[in-house]
């Protein structure tokens, strides 16, 4: 969502559910359906305005009781792990719930950037990258906003 649209929801608690990353990764899971392969030109137009949008909004995550953010692991044998973002309120409304009956803790919001997570994978060997809308669109990019 956009940061400004974040700012009036946290002003007036209206709004918040909009988000363009959202609607463009919509669109990419519509087509892959029908086309079946990632590598389909007829995702290219899609995932060149993915990769447009993916820094010009903000996210929302989780973080822990220690201010550090949520992890998934990506195998029980390694250290790698990816975070949970969500595109707009809505989307971390329904998908915060069902994470936090994952884990332990008490959770709360943390906003961050494109910017934050590139930060983050510089900085950490272990991180490869989010998955976006964990619970409904299940989508999958690297620390520099590659799909």
């Amino acid at each position: 969502m956009q940061l400004k649209d974040y700012e009036y929801y946290q002003k007036t608690s209206e709004g918040g559910c909009k988000s363009q990353m959202k609607d463009f990764i919509n669109l990419y899971s519509k087509i892959l359906k029908r086309v079946k392969k990632e590598s389909a030109s007829e995702l290219d137009g899609v995932k060149i305005n993915i990769k447009r949008r993916y820094p010009q909004e903000v996210y929302l995550t989780l973080i822990d009781e220690k201010d550090e953010l949520i992890k998934l692991t990506l195998t029980e044998k390694t250290k790698e792990y990816v975070i949970p973002i969500f595109t707009d309120v809505c989307e971390y409304d329904e998908g915060s719930e069902k994470l936090t009956k994952l884990f332990l803790d008490k959770m709360t919001q943390k906003v961050i950037s494109a910017e934050d997570i590139k930060e983050l994978g510089e900085n950490d060997k272990y991180f490869k990258g989010i998955i976006i809308n964990p619970h409904s669109q299940n989508f999958r990019m690297d620390t520099e906003g590659n799909i």
